[in-house]
């Protein structure tokens, strides 16, 4: 079992590609417990261009995203879930500081509850300066493809 995927990797795996891929890497993986999502925020993000035009920040959405594709990243590294699909049904976030300068941000995702058909799940985001950004309690439902 690999313990860190490359972007190459988490697009191919998740199904998502750029600009919507919200993270660049998982390091520390352990398949169906946990890993470290990390996202290089730069100067020339898509999101700073057209988000809040004269003071941009990464928006919200975003944010939270980068916590959900960490969590599926660490759910489809096993290969029991390789032809299965996570759909969110409830999540819960809370911000706690902006985005709006360049940043490396670091998503801990850890799966608290595993079922065959659910998924319950906990995630933060906290920057280069370890200033926390955000967490969030996610639930999914487990399918075929």
């Amino acid at each position: 079992m690999q313990n860190k995927l490359s972007k190459h990797k988490i697009s191919k795996l998740i199904k998502i590609k750029n600009p919507f891929l919200m993270i660049d890497k998982v390091h520390k993986l352990k398949a169906l417990k946990s890993g470290l999502g990390i996202k290089q925020i730069n100067k020339n993000s898509w999101f700073f261009k057209c988000h809040f035009i004269n003071s941009p920040l990464m928006p919200g959405t975003l944010i939270q995203e980068s916590m959900l594709q960490t969590i599926v990243s660490i759910i489809y590294s096993h290969k029991k879930f390789k032809n299965k699909i996570c759909l969110i049904t409830s999540s819960e976030t809370s911000y706690f500081s902006k985005i709006a300068k360049p940043t490396t941000i670091y998503i801990q995702g850890n799966i608290l509850r595993l079922t065959l058909t659910k998924i319950e799940a906990f995630a933060k985001v906290i920057d280069q300066n370890k200033t926390k950004i955000a967490s969030g309690n996610f639930k999914y439902f487990i399918t075929n493809k």
